[in-house]
């Protein structure tokens, strides 16, 4: 404070220096641990100089050193800061007060020193547990963003990965990364040899995004939350990773998206390396297959998981120019199911006569541990008579579908039966006014198929109450609006367990009955409570977009696959094709090929809950039962 002549006292001077110096030091000291590191460098470095010229000028020496040149008395003087035993043998109290000086500064300097390591290491390793460190990899899979299908989808691409040399996943997603690993649950067995890590951040934010090293990635998979009601966050963080990547193109991109009109956007505003899927809709059409093949749910859980066998795309340039009635006969371990062109158009189970290009790739169902090997000449010289067309008679019979609970599945599998149903079929759905209003459950208007509301508190719908006496089909679906997926699932296995109480005591026979479940490990409950088959959604979904990371071109397969037009996966009976007793399977391709389908697998009907053998090897022989079931594209 000034005076009233102008000048200064004093002490405010002082203050004003302390101030100053107080504020240079706290600026200092937030650079962080290397500029302390290097003050503290300094000030041990003025000491010992101040100390060896005060030693030079006195005339002094420590602990009677023979040698009284500057050099040695730095020597000296820096032992007595870091070892406080130097001093020890110090004579005469000039030397000894000199060296107690230096000696208390030392163990001022170099406690700050211990304190400022043991503070840094803190703050690394807290830093580390944020999961806010570099990745250095490369050519890692980056999956974006969390959701109930993190587990099934990291347990996937470890799998698909386990022959690589090192298979890395890398998770990049707002949340704690301790919290985000003990969700997982993923343990040594089930990633298979491969290294997870685990990094906390923004998904749509550059920095972050190069954090992870999205541009070394061989593959980038960005998942919808749970909690989403738009496609807002996907498309932000797509966009974030073309743009930390250097554009578009440089690895594939899958985004799992809620709507079907956002995702064909999307795939053209950024190009052919970004694939986007609706979870939703591929698990909807599953059900709907569901529906109309008893048994498919083990096809699917073959086809989809990377354990076994699965489509895989492979180069045709070993047969351009031979007629696909003939690829068929020639290969052994696996099982050609058509062509995909350099246009992306996919043909499934195109006619005999069709010839490949060059460019052109084959689709097969095979062993991805095995081999595509070929034979230099078709198992069967010839082809057996042309047969009549085995499956369903073109007039389905009436289908009278009740889906009991609702979500994001319901109005696309009532889409997907309505497309196939015929005049006269119904569909009622009894959902939980509690968590739905009649307004939020938006079906598809169907002039074959006649469609209800139900509403049924806590679920107290019964089966008197409505449809339900005439019912072929039910479906339950699992609650996901404010409900945890344990919640979702005992709901759904309460709702089993007392729609099974009822079918005990309804005459004729029984419709099948179909649940989804969100978590695997449920499954065996379901089985128990009599479910004929059951969908694990977030599983399914996990294994799609695994697949897709793998092989991109996955998709338009399956987009072609599951449509509700043009072939697609069938299950027949051994009875159908005359093929009872034991033949090999290549009898059945033969046969199922003269009948204008593809047979790519069997299925046993004696056991229960038998699983889909698939592509097994020509010369593996069947003793079929006239139930069993081969699985076919037709």
């Amino acid at each position: 404070m000034m005076r009233d002549d102008g000048s200064d006292p004093e002490g405010a001077t002082f203050a004003r220096v302390g101030a100053r110096l107080r504020y240079r030091m706290d600026n200092l000291l937030s650079r962080g641990v290397w500029a302390v590191l290097l003050w503290l460098g300094a000030a041990t470095a003025v000491l010992v100089v101040i100390s060896s010229a005060l030693l030079t000028i006195f005339g002094l020496t420590f602990a009677d050193s023979e040698n009284t040149s500057w050099i040695e008395d730095v020597w000296q003087s820096l032992l007595r800061t870091l070892d406080t035993g130097t001093m020890a043998a110090d004579t005469g109290w000039g030397p000894r007060a000199l060296a107690l000086i230096v000696t208390l500064a030392g163990l001022l300097l170099a406690g700050t020193l211990i304190g400022l390591i043991a503070s840094g290491v803190e703050q690394r390793v807290e830093q580390m547990q944020r999961g806010k460190s570099t990745v250095v990899e490369s050519g890692h899979i980056v999956i974006l963003g969390t959701s109930a299908r993190l587990p099934k989808l990291i347990e996937q691409l470890a799998i698909a990965g386990r022959d690589r040399a090192r298979n890395v996943i890398v998770v990049l997603a707002d949340c704690e990364p301790r919290e985000l690993r003990e969700s997982v649950g993923t343990h040594r067995a089930r990633l298979h040899g491969s290294h997870l890590v685990i990094r906390s951040g923004k998904t749509d934010r550059v920095s972050d995004l190069s954090m992870v090293r999205v541009r070394e990635a061989r593959a980038v998979i960005v998942v919808a939350d749970d909690d989403a009601e738009n496609d807002t966050d996907v498309v932000k963080a797509v966009l974030a990773v073309g743009s930390a990547a250097g554009g578009f193109g440089r690895m594939p991109i899958v985004a799992e998206l809620r709507e079907v009109a956002m995702a064909e956007r999307l795939a053209r505003a950024c190009g052919e390396s970004v694939h986007p899927i609706v979870t939703t809709v591929t698990i909807a059409r599953l059900t709907s297959f569901m529906l109309r093949d008893p048994g498919m749910s083990k096809v699917v859980d073959e086809l989809m998981d990377a354990r076994g066998c699965g489509i895989d795309l492979i180069d045709a340039s070993d047969v351009v120019g031979v007629p696909f009635g003939e690829i068929v006969r020639r290969f052994h371990g696996l099982r050609p199911i058509g062509l995909i062109g350099d246009d992306g158009a996919v043909r499934l189970n195109p006619a005999a006569r069709s010839i490949p290009e060059s460019g052109d790739r084959l689709v097969t169902i095979r062993d991805h541990e095995a081999p595509p090997t070929t034979a230099t000449a078709p198992f069967a010289d010839e082809v057996q008579p042309q047969r009549a067309q085995v499956g369903p008679a073109d007039e389905r019979p009436e289908e009278h579908l009740v889906v009991v609970g609702w979500n994001a599945l319901g109005a696309t599998l009532i889409a997907s039966v309505a497309e196939v149903s015929t005049p006269g079929s119904s569909a009622e759905i009894v959902y939980d006014p509690d968590l739905f209003d009649a307004d939020e459950i938006q079906v598809p208007a169907s002039t074959e198929l006649d469609i209800r509301l139900t509403p049924s508190p806590r679920l107290s719908w019964e089966l008197a109450d409505a449809e339900g006496a005439r019912a072929t089909s039910i479906v339950l679906l699992g609650y996901v609006r404010g409900l945890s997926a344990g919640e979702a699932d005992s709901r759904t296995l309460l709702a089993l367990m007392l729609l099974r109480k009822e079918l005990q005591n309804r005459p004729g026979p029984p419709p099948r009955v179909i649940v989804e479940l969100r978590d695997a490990d449920n499954v065996d409950l379901a089985r128990q409570s009599g479910a004929d088959e059951y969908i694990v959604s977030d599983a399914i979904a996990g294994r799609f977009m695994a697949q897709l990371a793998e092989q991109p071109e996955r998709r338009l397969v399956f987009l072609a696959l599951y449509a509700s037009a043009g072939p697609s996966l069938r299950l027949v009976t051994a009875e159908d094709l005359a093929l009872v007793g034991t033949v090999s399977f290549g009898d059945v391709v033969i046969t199922a090929q003269a009948a204008g389908m593809l047979a790519i697998g069997w299925r046993p009907a004696s056991t229960e809950g038998a699983t889909a053998i698939l592509s097994p090897t020509v010369s593996t022989m069947l003793d079929l039962a006239p139930a069993d079931q081969i699985i076919v594209i037709a």
